[in-house]
C-alpha cells in the first residue's frame, strides 16, 4: 500500500486543543481545495511515494507517541485506514477540512475539522453536519467578515451543542508573521467576548516559535 507523503517531522503542535504537544507530523499530498491563504500550498501536489511500513517506521513511538496528520487533504489518501490501523498503539489526531466524511475511520483518531468557508455547497454542507459531534472545529479567521461567516457556521451547524462533551470550537487568526496574527488576535478576541464567548482563541504557535518555515 503507497500513500503520496509530502514531509515527516517531529516538532510541537502550534494550534488548537494539542497547542504545546510534542508530536510526530505526518503531510500528505494532495489537496481537493486551494485556499488562498494556506501556508502548506507546497502539499498540493509536491510529494513522494511511501509505503505505511516506511511511514510507520518514521515515526517511532519511543520518541513520542503523539501523530498529527494532516495535508494537504490527509482523507483523500485511498489507505488511510490501513495506516491508522498500523500507527493504532500512537495517539492520532487528523486535521481535514471537512469536505469527506468517512465513517470507517471513527474511533482511529481524533479530528480536527477546519471548514473553508468559501467552498461551502450543499455537499460540503452535508459532510460538515456529519462531522458536528464528532470533530473539534476550528476556523481561520483573517478579517470580521470571515468571523461573522465562522459565527453563522457554528450555528448553523449547532456546534455549541458538544462544547460540554469535550468538542470545542477554535477560531485562529490567518496569518504567517507575529506581528499578523497579534493584530489580527486582538481584533478577534474583542469580537469573540461580545458575541461568542463560547468560543477559544487558538493561536498559532509555531510562527512564535520557528516563524513560516517547513518542516517545524
Amino acid at each position: 500500500m503507497i500513500m503520496k507523503t509530502n514531509e515527516i517531522f517531529f516538532s510541537i503542535q502550534g494550534e488548537g486543543q494539542q497547542a504545546g504537544m510534542p508530536a510526530w507530523f505526518i503531510r500528505f499530498s494532495g489537496c481537493n481545495l486551494r485556499c488562498a491563504f494556506c501556508d502548506s500550498a507546497y502539499a498540493f501536489e509536491e510529494g513522494k511515494e511511501m509505503s505505511i511500513e516506511s511511514i510507520a517506521d518514521s515515526v517511532p513511538a519511543k520518541i513520542c507517541n503523539n501523530i498529527i496528520i494532516t495535508g494537504g487533504e490527509p482523507l483523500l489518501q485511498k489507505d488511510l485506514l490501513s495506516l491508522l490501523k498500523t500507527l493504532g498503539h500512537m495517539n492520532i489526531y487528523i486535521e481535514t477540512n471537512g469536505t469527506i466524511y468517512d465513517s470507517n475511520l471513527i474511533g482511529y483518531a481524533k479530528f480536527i475539522v477546519s471548514p473553508k468557508p468559501q467552498f461551502l455547497n450543499k455537499e460540503y454542507m452535508k459532510s460538515l453536519r456529519k462531522w458536528s459531534g464528532m470533530a473539534t472545529f476550528k476556523f481561520v479567521i483573517g478579517n470580521k467578515e470571515d468571523f461573522d461567516t465562522a459565527v453563522h457556521l457554528c450555528k448553523k451547524l449547532h456546534l455549541k451543542d458538544w462544547i460540554e462533551v469535550d468538542k470545542p470550537i477554535y477560531f485562529m487568526p490567518e496569518g504567517t508573521t507575529d506581528k499578523k496574527i497579534k493584530e489580527t488576535t486582538k481584533s478577534m478576541a474583542e469580537w469573540i467576548k461580545k458575541e461568542v464567548p463560547y468560543v477559544r482563541i487558538s493561536s498559532r504557535l509555531q510562527i512564535y516559535l520557528y516563524g513560516n518555515k517547513r518542516g517545524v
